[in-house]
């Protein structure tokens, strides 16, 4: 019942001193006073108190009329006089019938003696006054209306300028009066047990005010039918505004979350997901519900999980207002997905921490590209350094070309101009003699360029396990994705060599081995080194699809050739591989068979 009697007794309140509810049996069940709203009868009046009327007395004294507002439904009105000790106190009793809820109102104002029925109408109207609100007295049967100065204020009208319910029902917000006649309609056929709307209402100003009006009904004729009714209009514009800002924030928000072009999340400080888009959804593969059920860690990539707690202490304590850092997460299917992760923390007015907004936007594209044209680059600087190498050494054998055929090229012309001065045979022998030595720079020419070549590349000191770290780092996606292993059998940990061209190497050898690994079982790839008849050799073995060298022997270093269909190849690394390689005087090798895997071996 509390839920239904509540807004009424409040209003009650404002008019009477205080409020008792009544049974059918004539049982008080509830009283309620000005000052402390809602006491326990038992706890409120004693029948022995000289100095207050008990709640009893009031309920017999109204006997009668309680009858009737239950019999008839019928409102009455009866005074008390009572002796305090001091001298006599006069109170004003209004019976008011509930049939909502089946009980009868017994509203209480004292007054002193002299003061009548229309004092304690008037000590009514003061009290709503004080209370704030505009205090309104309708006669139904007359169609007139009365308002209270402080009505007036609030609205900006004098006394004459609304003297009708139909000019009070005039200044009503057209979309807001179909609302305000249903409630009445509804209250006054005792479908609802109080009368209350919120609805906007025109000031003399021409401005819209709105207002919470509340009433109820205090006569009735004998066949029931309301006579007077009176209510209060309390102004609730700001809250309205405040409240339409409210949910204007609340729409921006829900449609800037739900349709960003990012990942969009709130997690709470305990780091459970409270809600997320759509976006998010897609970018990890799981559904919004199987999201919800989930911690934000359950969804990191382990590494990344507690890389971000120095900021994420920062906001808690307000030192930052936000927050942005590259963070990975891994979808369903195992896959990484990088992001950049910004952070901001919203607070509730105990300023508690409430919920994170975190904006995730997917920027593993870039990373990848990235990653490519780093690669590329090296790539790039490698053949350009090379190039420019060569250059410098095909000048240099230009000169000596040059030279050192000069002698024999001469003595040729010499033998075809002067045939006639050589006795029989001695021609031939010279020009024999002129070929031999001409073949013989021409093979010391060529075996200079090969001593020659590349020679002016400048070698590092590699230490291989940081160069497989660092490419691991790079196919870092691919290898949590499959879940590969890399192990390294480093006997000779350094290698002198181009730092741009050994990670070349190991980039094209490694990445081929987790592209061609097969789809069930665990990726292997081991990487060793060692000395061989006094050089150098690199050995990078993985246990995949493997090649059928019987059918590719010929063909695996060669350009554009691919030997696994649906595997984006373009049958380039190989081939660059080599040739970087033997550009430094090395060779490589491949043993492979199909479905057990292939080992590279390169020798420096």
């Amino acid at each position: 019942m509390k839920s239904v009697v509540d807004p009424t007794v409040q209003i009650l309140l404002q008019i009477g001193e205080r409020v008792i509810s009544v049974s059918p049996e004539h049982h008080v069940i509830e009283e309620w006073n000005r000052n402390s709203f809602k006491e326990k009868t038992d706890n409120i009046l004693k029948d022995n108190d000289e100095t207050f009327i008990s709640s009893r007395y009031i309920v017999n004294h109204c006997s009668s009329s309680v009858s009737t507002a239950f019999t008839k439904g019928l409102s009455g009105y009866t005074e008390i006089t009572f002796f305090d000790g001091i001298g006599l106190l006069e109170y004003g009793i209004r019976v008011l019938p509930y049939p909502t809820a089946n009980i009868v109102f017994l509203v209480v104002e004292r007054t002193k003696a002299v003061e009548g029925f229309q004092q304690i109408e008037d000590k009514w109207k003061l009290a709503l006054d004080a209370s704030g609100d505009g205090v309104w007295d309708i006669d139904i049967v007359a169609g007139t209306i009365i308002f209270s100065e402080k009505w007036q204020e609030m609205f900006g009208y004098s006394s004459s300028e609304i003297t009708t319910i139909q000019d009070w029902a005039d200044k009503i917000f057209p979309e807001d009066i179909t609302a305000a006649e249903k409630s009445i309609k509804k209250y006054l056929a005792s479908e609802t047990p109080n009368y209350t709307v919120e609805v906007r209402y025109k000031c003399k100003n021409g401005s819209y005010k709105w207002i919470l009006s509340r009433g109820i009904v205090i006569a009735r004729q004998e066949d029931g039918t309301p006579t007077r009714f009176i209510g209060v209009h309390t102004d609730i514009h700001k809250r309205k505004l405040e409240e339409d800002e409210l949910r204007v924030n609340k729409e921006t928000f829900s449609n800037s979350f739900n349709y960003s072009g990012t990942g969009k999340a709130l997690l709470s400080p305990g780091g459970q997901w409270l809600e997320v888009n759509d976006v998010l959804c897609r970018m990890t593969e799981y559904s919004k519900d199987e999201l919800l059920n989930l911690h934000y860690r359950d969804i990191t990539y382990p590494d990344d999980i507690d890389i971000d707690l120095a900021l994420i202490g920062q906001l808690l304590n307000k030192e930052i207002p936000a927050y942005s850092i590259e963070k990975r997460y891994v979808t369903r299917s195992r896959k990484i997905v990088a992001t950049l992760l910004t952070v901001t923390l919203v607070f509730d007015n105990a300023d508690i921490p409430k919920y994170f907004i975190c904006d995730v936007v997917d920027i593993t594209s870039h990373k990848e590209l990235s990653n490519q044209l780093l690669r590329k680059n090296m790539e790039l600087e490698t053949t350009s350094e090379s190039l420019g190498n060569k250059i410098k050494q095909l000048e240099n054998l230009n000169h000596i070309v040059a030279h050192n055929l000069r002698g024999p090229v001469s003595n040729i012309k010499f033998l075809s101009e002067e045939s006639e001065v050589f006795k029989e045979g001695e021609a031939l022998k010279w020009i024999s003699e002129c070929s031999d030595k001409l073949i013989s720079e021409l093979d010391f020419l060529l075996e200079l360029s090969q001593i020659k070549l590349n020679t002016e590349i400048t070698k590092d000191d590699c230490v291989i396990g940081e160069i497989v770290n660092g490419i691991s780092l790079q196919l870092q996606g691919t290898i949590y994705e499959k879940n590969a292993k890399i192990f390294l059998d480093l006997a000779v940990p350094t290698i002198q060599y181009p730092r741009i061209y050994l990670e070349s190497i190991l980039y094209n050898l490694i990445s081929n081995a987790l592209k061609y690994s097969k789809k069930e079982g665990q990726p292997a790839i081991t990487i060793t080194t060692c000395m061989s008849k006094g050089k150098i050799s690199l050995s990078v073995r993985d246990n995949g699809l493997g090649i059928d060298m019987v059918k590719h022997k010929d063909q695996v270093f060669k350009l554009n050739q691919v030997f696994h269909e649906g595997y984006d190849s373009k049958g380039v690394g190989l081939f660059i591989t080599k040739t970087q390689i033997e550009a430094l005087g090395g060779n490589i090798l491949v043993k492979s068979k199909p479905d057990e895997g292939s080992e590279f071996i390169v020798t420096f």
